[in-house]
């Protein structure tokens, strides 16, 4: 029986793979199943649980961003088979790569095609993609996710504009780049998506009731007891 039941079961092996090759790696960054980088190279990886032409056309979507987009499926049967042969063959034409995860020991990582090159790159998807990449603390997501919610840069910076009011009362729009904090504080502050923020002033904000409730509530429990340590580090 295969061990691998769904496309998040691949995330872990694939990103330890690329972690050994001295890659960073983040899960569901914009639209993308995982994304990778190691000083300034950037690589995609699109999951499935078998070759389909859907992962085909999110390849080749992905390289409008990067020309180092791979597919990864759990690794075929045998690699002489007809239709696996066609497979490579298919990925080769079109310059995408191609990276295996053993079904009977999800440690087997292998890279089988490397991608081939590509004539243009969308700079402002690759700048979205990269920008929220280089956002984003750390990896708290798992690639290959449907149906969860994904914490982003900007849920990120709200979280930690919420815990730095729960020890403060309030924060000032010039104090976020002094105190280390992201640009993307801004933003979250200023749209407050959530609802968790009251505006005192052009430049000051403070806690609303259904701040207070996050905070006390366990949807965002995780992220908040760690940007709770984070905000008490800083205070130190």
């Amino acid at each position: 029986m295969s061990k691998i039941e769904k496309e998040t079961d691949m995330y872990e092996p694939i990103k330890k793979k690329l972690e050994g090759l001295g890659y960073t790696v983040r899960a569901e960054v914009k639209d993308c199943d995982i994304v990778a980088v190691k000083d300034d190279e950037m690589s995609v990886v699109e999951m499935k649980r078998s070759f389909n032409i859907t992962v085909v056309y999110q390849a080749m979507n992905r390289r409008s961003i990067t020309p180092n987009v791979y597919v990864a499926i759990p690794r075929p049967s045998s690699l002489r088979e007809k239709n696996t042969r066609m497979m490579m063959a298919l990925l080769k034409e079109l310059g995408i790569g191609l990276i295996t995860v053993g079904n009977n020991s999800l440690r087997n990582v292998d890279i089988w095609i490397e991608p081939g090159k590509v004539k243009t790159i969308n700079k402002r998807r690759k700048t979205a993609v990269q920008k929220e990449f280089d956002q984003r603390t750390e990896d708290r997501n798992t690639g290959g996710s449907t149906g969860k919610k994904i914490v982003t840069a900007y849920k990120e910076a709200s979280v930690l504009a919420l815990c730095h009011m729960e020890l403060y009362d309030k924060i000032m729009i010039k104090e976020i780049k002094k105190m280390g904090y992201p640009e993307k504080m801004k933003n979250a502050l200023r749209s407050n998506v959530f609802g968790w923020f009251e505006r005192n002033s052009d430049y000051e904000y403070g806690l609303s009731v259904k701040g207070i409730e996050a905070l006390e509530g366990e949807e965002y429990k995780e992220l908040i007891d760690f940007y709770r340590k984070e905000v008490k580090k800083a205070d130190v």
